[in-house]
């Protein structure tokens, strides 16, 4: 477990998926083995970023790295 349940909740994140997808948000929870972002954004190489709707829920088996931004 170690880092994992010390994710930093209720701050601004990029979450680097294992799947190469990368999202940016607050990062509202940690339920089960899912992160919940709200406010989130899905971003893409060389093009804005896409505005999502609702709650992003992100398997935590899925997570490569996550970003703390200041």
């Amino acid at each position: 477990m170690g880092l994992l349940t010390r994710y930093p909740c209720l701050r601004q994140v990029i979450v680097n998926c294992k799947t190469a997808t990368v999202f940016r948000g607050v990062l509202w929870r940690r339920r089960g083995g899912y992160l919940v972002l709200r406010n989130a954004s899905l971003l893409r190489p060389k093009a804005a970023p896409v505005p999502m709707d609702g709650e992003v829920v992100i398997e935590r088996a899925n997570v490569d790295f996550v970003q703390v931004l200041g």
